[in-house]
């Protein structure tokens, strides 16, 4: 018998936590601006802004002030509101799960099984079938197991243990993964 045959992964229980909902909201977020309608208006927005930024510095070098503070104002708070988007929906989504969602004050229990993956909550125990499954992506801090292309349960890296190497855990699921079924790795410059 291999030792990767041997491997059965243990049931890991984690307690909430606001800061890596926000930041799996933020991330799921973003990676959706990256597709379709959502990522034309994302160039619309960022070419905007830079057409707004040469005006203001056009303005500053006329010594119209006027214009300048007017554009360079709302050129700050567009900028400010394009790119912290991402964190301020995960931020506002973490807040109002913390106030309505009876369950982030119990523990989260993720098991798994050579058919998928079980989530159980103080109110819900959820199952998501290898077969079912979007796609599963590990990142530096998470592993992801989308349900579909927006949404996904999270497994935070902290409960595997610190230092410990998640490869036999990750090469499990992969093992388990129909063809169809992405594993994605992440590098941590798209996670930040």
């Amino acid at each position: 018998m291999t030792e990767e045959a041997a491997y059965s992964p243990p049931a890991f229980s984690f307690e909430w936590r606001r800061d890596e909902h926000a930041a799996v909201t933020a991330f799921l977020v973003r990676e959706q601006s990256r597709e379709g309608v959502w990522r034309a208006l994302r160039l619309t927005v960022f070419a905007f802004l830079v057409l707004a930024g040469a005006v203001v510095v056009a303005a500053a070098l006329l010594g119209d002030l006027t214009s300048f503070l007017q554009l360079g104002v709302l050129t700050l708070v567009t900028s400010g509101v394009f790119f912290g988007f991402p964190s301020l929906v995960g931020r506002l989504q973490a807040w109002r799960v913390a106030r309505s969602d009876p369950n982030v004050g119990h523990g989260i229990r993720h098991s798994f099984s050579d058919s998928g993956l079980t989530v159980d909550m103080k109110t819900l125990t959820a199952q998501l079938r290898w077969s079912g499954m979007y796609a599963v992506r590990e990142t530096e801090t998470m592993l992801l197991f989308y349900y579909n292309r927006r949404r996904a349960y999270y497994l935070p890296k902290r409960v595997l243990g610190e230092g410990e190497d998640i490869t036999p855990l990750t090469g499990w699921i992969e093992d388990r993964l129909p063809g169809d079924v992405p594993f994605l790795h992440l590098d941590a410059a798209e996670w930040a």
